[in-house]
């Protein structure tokens, strides 16, 4: 048997992903199929959907790109309210690694420029928040 070296055990250690998670917000209604369609920066075969799930996957090069409904995730009646004040009408939890930022944000912003709306943290205010306009 061939043992590991200690060097590739820390290698590994270090290419440790850390996933980032936003929430896509748009007024327009839209599915995980309508989503896929905008997608014009990654070559067509790594996008891919489940539209039971209304979830759209974007193969990048560390991990994927998720759009996955996220309607679900909010209950709270001050965040009931900002949704009914923003005229939101879809709501996708969106996550993808790091080191992906770039080429994630890429895609993003192709959606936000067809579909408008913004991402935004997941925090009280949901601060900091990005437009087509400001995230790249």
């Amino acid at each position: 048997m061939k043992k590991i070296k200690k060097n590739a055990i820390v290698e590994a250690q270090k290419r440790k992903k850390k996933i980032l998670e936003f929430y896509y917000m748009t007024p327009e209604k839209t599915d995980a199929r309508e989503l896929m369609s905008l997608v014009k920066s990654v070559d067509e075969e790594k996008v891919d959907i489940w539209p039971e799930l209304n979830l759209m996957e974007v193969v990048l090069d560390s991990d994927s790109l998720i759009f996955q409904d996220g309607r679900e995730c909010f209950i709270d009646p001050l965040d009931l309210e900002f949704i009914a004040e923003k005229k939101i009408q879809s709501i996708y939890v969106v996550s993808y690694e790091e080191g992906d930022s770039m080429k994630a944000r890429t895609v993003i912003k192709e959606i936000m420029e067809a579909k408008g709306g913004f991402l935004c943290s997941d925090t009280e205010d949901f601060e900091p928040m990005y437009t087509a306009d400001t995230i790249l």
